[in-house]
């Protein structure tokens, strides 16, 4: 009799609980797949420093991508920078480039993720794949850099985030581009790791609620034990179960309540916040973030 209690608690248990075994089977072989089968975009080119404007020697260009490929490796984003010299602003522009606006911020934005979206960028897969791209414009008077997200770094990066890689490149710029743009490699890497970190381990989501399940059961059936011989004779009678009705009285129900206090207010700057710092969609129809910062 004792044996047939614990397969029934048993085979209710698992009963119950069917569903979340189920979806955490699914959560674990989808993780192992992720670990084992690297997607990797091959659409994109190989190149990653599009220096139009001149303003990086040879050696420096051949350092600069040689960087970038061992910190796309690391991080598995790729990292584009491109350098022009021309203008972005005013009607003759618009007309001369066929650009959609005539102010230099969103002419920049367009072009910065039209680079992207046109060259299929993105480590894991083209067009909307995880990465950035520095668009640093050198035509004078109209100087500065637009930083395009995509993919897992858009959804990284804060506003805050954005200003910081922005920064980065600013601290150089003037006295030699190439530190600007190995600072902006560097900037882009540690907050990509900043945020990693942030996250919680796809292994503990999958292994706290097995093992908390597992306490469970363990504990619900040492309980059944200990009382199989009260349970047993309580609902076998003559060697037929026997269903008793019983009722819980509550003598007593005091339940309190106590409203908790919030600010209505935003967080301050200096933390990060969310990501999807300017988010907003290319002329293509892409998914992008990013920001602009003229000199």
């Amino acid at each position: 009799m004792e044996t047939d209690f614990k397969k029934e608690a048993r085979r209710q248990y698992l009963h119950y609980f069917r569903f979340w075994f189920l979806a955490a089977g699914i959560l674990g072989i989808l993780c192992i797949a992720a670990l084992f089968l690297k997607r990797v975009n091959h659409e994109a080119p190989s190149e990653r420093v599009y220096d139009y404007a001149d303003v990086l020697t040879d050696e420096e260009e051949e350092s600069l991508r040689g960087y970038i490929a061992r910190m796309e490796q690391k991080q598995r984003i790729h990292i584009v920078v491109v350098t022009i010299s021309q203008s972005m602003e005013g009607a003759e522009a618009k007309r001369q480039y066929g650009y959609r606006y005539t102010d230099w911020e969103r002419n920049m934005q367009d072009f910065a993720d039209d680079f992207w979206d046109e060259n299929r960028y993105g480590w894991n897969k083209g067009y909307e794949g995880d990465g950035v791209l520095l668009l640093h414009n050198w035509y004078p008077g109209q100087n500065g850099q637009h930083l395009s997200t995509s993919g897992k770094v858009e959804r990284a990066f804060s506003v805050y985030d954005i200003d910081e890689v922005m920064d980065a490149i600013d601290a150089y710029y003037e006295r030699s581009p190439y530190k600007a743009y190995m600072s902006y490699v560097d900037k882009v890497c540690s907050l990509m790791e900043e945020s990693s970190n942030a996250f919680v381990p796809w292994a503990l989501v999958i292994v706290l609620p097995l093992v908390i399940a597992g306490i469970y059961a363990a504990c619900n059936l040492r309980q059944k034990k200990a009382e199989n011989t009260t349970a047993v004779n309580a609902y076998v009678a003559g060697g037929r179960p026997v269903l008793n009705s019983s009722s819980d009285d509550f003598l007593r129900k005091s339940v309190t309540t106590r409203r908790i206090e919030t600010s209505s207010g935003s967080s301050g700057g200096g933390g990060r916040s969310g990501g999807g710092g300017g988010h907003h969609h290319s002329s293509s129809g892409a998914s992008h973030g990013g920001g602009s910062r003229r000199h």
